[in-house]
């Protein structure tokens, strides 16, 4: 039977739900540890509703008036800010009445509709921009119901598909807490993909799908090494982490030993570049980092399927994906290689989709030099307790684009995650922004009629400089004919 594992400020915080607002719902964001366990990271209350209420405390709605199409919002949104190792795994409920706990009652008949609603409405608003994931999407999904009146939760399997079905689940409460083992990566882009769209309006949307699905076929052909080693993906991460430790106080001993010996500088040497590529980074609070390797592009193709074609354009692709997942020690190598590849993807579809929400008309010509900048990723660390900010805690993640303030994170993370974040503990230093010098040079050096009228419309510094000289004397010759003038009369 699957189970699923709760922290105690779990608890607090679905009993305080019950106690602010009578009723709440939101949804569970959840890692898969293993096959059977999956734990709970983080609650977030939906309060999209809160703005129409003037008393919180006096709402009497049960699970029929919930908002499928609030919670499908929240649902997505959230989906975006998690690392790829975590994903939106269920729904939860709190109440001060006693029968949402009741499976056998008539309130909790109606959480099949609401979950089954939730899912068609997340289904139809990701089909224009695929999967987020690089493995099979989850069909699977948690339902916790906590009442407030005799303080029992109730937790159960949903199954989505022929209207859904409940299964039982079972939970548990866990002391301690969760261990997680953090890793990060960089993923370089520098791709050029034709435009094969033969019309003189291209649709920027269109072609930025075109970008997902290459990326996405590259990151499942891609091979994931852990600090430069190539390991084995039916190995557990406890075994890897505790046989990479014992390996790594080996090299600590003999580049201590060496150091306190006789004078040896090469070996001394030899034995701190080896110290570098140790598995964990100290200095970073535990790091391990991750390279994904990827295939030579013409090898994902049939070689006599090669051919010779002229396209309509180009779209070239370039800068860095900044990669951060966290993984418990119950996970496979499996498991992480595919988070980390996940979590490139998702953040790689989250850009374009707030990119093109901004579009006011996503059409472009293709005789036009079109440069995006889609949003940097920054990332903010979610409360361990649900009130202070703790060290070791899981970080989220939004995304700003230039000249955004980070005031922007802070509302969104309250909004979505329900989550107060001070404008000062967000990282915005994972990722920088982009020279507009590479913007210049593309500019340049591409050809084309089009390409020189947009760039000889833009103001040339010795040329704005000469008329600035220009009015200036225009100005003074002006002064000295009014003061000649004015003599001239009064003389």
């Amino acid at each position: 039977m699957r189970t699923v594992l709760l922290s105690k400020s779990d608890e607090l915080y679905l009993e305080k739900c019950a106690q602010e607002h009578s009723f709440s719902y939101g949804i569970i964001i959840g890692h898969q540890a293993d096959v059977s366990k999956s734990i709970v990271v983080h609650l977030a209350r939906n309060s999209e509703e809160d703005a129409d209420l003037e008393d919180l405390t006096d709402v009497r709605l049960t699970i029929r008036d919930i908002n499928s199409q609030a919670l499908a919002s929240q649902w997505l949104s959230a989906s975006k800010m998690c690392p790829g190792s975590f994903d939106v795994i269920g729904i939860f409920i709190a109440s001060v009445r006693p029968d949402v706990a009741n499976e056998r009652s008539e309130e909790f008949k109606n959480a099949k509709k609401v979950f089954s609603d939730v899912y068609d409405l997340l289904l139809k608003t990701n089909n224009s921009f695929g999967v987020y994931t690089t493995d099979m999407a989850q069909t699977d999904f948690v339902f916790l119901s906590y009442s407030l009146a005799d303080k029992t939760l109730l937790c159960k399997n949903y199954t989505y598909g022929n209207g859904g079905t409940f299964s039982n689940m079972d939970f548990r409460f866990v002391e301690k807490p969760f261990e997680w083992i953090q890793f990060e990566c960089n993923y370089d882009l520098d791709d050029v993909i034709p435009i094969v769209d033969t019309t003189r309006r291209i649709n920027i949307e269109e072609q930025f799908q075109n970008i997902i699905s290459t990326i996405r076929k590259y990151l499942i052909a891609s091979e994931v090494f852990l600090q430069n080693e190539l390991i084995d993906d039916t190995m557990d991460l406890q075994t890897f982490i505790k046989k990479k430790k014992l390996k790594d106080d080996k090299l600590k001993t003999n580049s201590t030993t060496s150091a306190g010996g006789a004078a040896n500088p090469s070996a001394s040497s030899a034995a701190s570049s080896m110290h570098l590529l140790s598995p964990i980074d100290s200095s970073s609070g535990g790091v391990i980092r991750a390279n994904i390797i990827m295939p030579v592009k013409c090898q994902l193709d049939n070689p006599m399927d090669i051919k010779v074609r002229e396209f309509s354009g180009t779209l070239r692709m370039s800068g860095m994906i900044f990669s951060r997942v966290y993984c418990n020690p119950r996970n496979s190598i499996a498991d992480v290689k595919r988070y980390l590849r996940d979590d490139v993807l998702r953040s790689l579809i989250t850009r374009i989709q707030v990119y093109c929400d901004g579009l006011t008309d996503p059409h472009v010509s293709n005789e036009a030099v079109y440069i995006s900048e889609p949003p940097r990723r920054v990332f903010f660390a979610i409360p361990s307790d649900g009130s202070s900010t703790s060290g070791n805690a899981v970080q989220f993640s939004e995304y700003l684009f230039r000249g955004e303030a980070p005031t922007v994170v802070v509302a969104q993370a309250k909004q979505v995650l329900d989550v107060e974040l001070d404008p000062e503990t967000i990282y915005l230093d994972a990722e920088g922004l982009p020279d507009d010098v590479n913007f210049n040079s593309m500019q340049t050096d591409t050809e084309g009629e089009e390409s020189r009228r947009l760039t000889s419309t833009m103001p040339k510094r010795e040329l704005s400089r000469s008329l600035y000289m220009v009015g200036i004397a225009v100005a003074l010759l002006v002064l000295l004919a009014s003061v000649a003038l004015h003599y001239t009369m009064n003389g």
